[in-house]
């Protein structure tokens, strides 16, 4: 969610609040998505004329998308280095929370009476 900021006057946009939102990122995702915008209209146009297109407009537009695409993706893969900050999900990560013994089910704190037996009843 984008919240807008003012100071004297000039609107600006929160773009995020971790280290890894920033206007590089950003930059880097818009021109990844220009490029997959290009894609798609030059695909839409092919389909659309069909035999009528002009096969090197399209392949030409299609091209710079790819390259928008390729360009955004490497860069954005470069900065954030995703790769050296991998979460392993198979390792727990230590909260502090760990260290207080749990009871298993069943166990009480309270001392509570054993239950009473029902009194037993003769046979006739």
């Amino acid at each position: 969610m984008h919240i807008p900021i003012t100071r004297k006057g000039i609107v600006f946009m929160a773009t995020g609040t971790g280290k890894k939102f920033t206007p590089l990122t950003l930059g880097l995702a818009m021109v990844a998505g220009s490029g997959l915008i290009l894609m798609v209209i030059a695909l839409s146009i092919g389909s659309i004329l069909g035999a009528n297109a002009d096969s090197n407009a399209i392949g030409l537009l299609f091209a710079a998308g790819l390259a928008l695409f390729v360009v955004g993706i490497a860069g954005w893969f470069g900065v954030v280095q995703p790769h050296k900050h991998f979460d392993n999900i198979e390792v727990p990560m230590y909260t502090g929370h760990h260290d207080e013994h749990h009871e298993a089910p069943g166990e009480t704190h309270v001392d509570e009476p054993a239950p009473e037996k029902p009194a037993a009843q003769g046979t006739h």
